[in-house]
């Protein structure tokens, strides 16, 4: 990654007024790095992730439906010139976000992992697609946009279906803090060693919340 790859905006006042400390899971931010940088996923792994946010899946929307909830993507989309048809949102859990994106795209899916988190998806929510993010039942480059918000970073797939100038929304809820995490030199440095390519960012904050637009350069 080269010096001046990431492009920091200016931070916003907000803060995230979820509950606290219900999935204060470390053992996701191990996890995360694995799958990310080192490119280990198995069925292990897999039912590991799975049977978690299964369990989590009934309060989910409870604990995290606030006002605030969807400050840092919004802004994410508008400072960092997020536009195209088609747009997937790998673990999308109960579907909080749809109310602010569907209408905004031509073509929403939400996918994840969890089938208990989509059978909770809040009314209103877009097409559901419950898969393994490392293996999307996707053609290459139909993603315009890929949404990623607190979710496991699949670098090779992402850049498999991600279209030419498109690009990834990458959202960290609760910054450094968030259990699912990973910084933003971080993320490209994931994508450009899974895909041999060269790639930038815009980044910011919303108060404690961190976003990058992530693009090929």
């Amino acid at each position: 990654m080269s010096d001046g790859a990431v492009r920091y905006l200016p931070p916003l006042a907000g803060f995230d007024e979820g509950t606290r400390g219900t999935v204060t899971n470390h053992r996701m931010r191990e996890v995360t790095e694995q799958v990310a940088q080192r490119g280990i996923w198995n069925s292990g792994l897999l039912a590991e992730v799975r049977d978690l946010f299964d369990s989590l899946a009934p309060g989910w929307t409870a604990t995290r439906d606030h006002p605030a909830r969807n400050a840092p993507l919004l802004d994410a989309l508008d400072r960092g010139g997020v536009e195209g048809r088609t747009v997937v949102e790998l673990g999308a859990g109960t579907c909080i976000s749809s109310r602010a994106l569907v209408g905004r795209f031509d073509c929403y899916v939400a996918a994840d992992l969890s089938p208990v988190m989509l059978a909770h998806a809040v009314d209103g929510a877009p097409p559901l697609l419950c898969a393994d993010a490392s293996r999307l039942p996707l053609a290459d480059g139909v993603v315009d946009v890929f949404i990623l918000q607190n979710m496991l970073l699949f670098p090779a797939e992402v850049d498999r279906c991600l279209a030419s100038g498109g690009a990834l929304v990458w959202v960290n809820s609760r910054g450094p803090e968030t259990p699912i995490h990973l910084s933003t030199p971080d993320v490209l440095a994931s994508l450009e060693a899974a895909s041999g390519s060269t790639w930038r960012a815009l980044a910011s904050t919303v108060g404690e919340a961190t976003w990058a637009v992530v693009r090929r350069a």
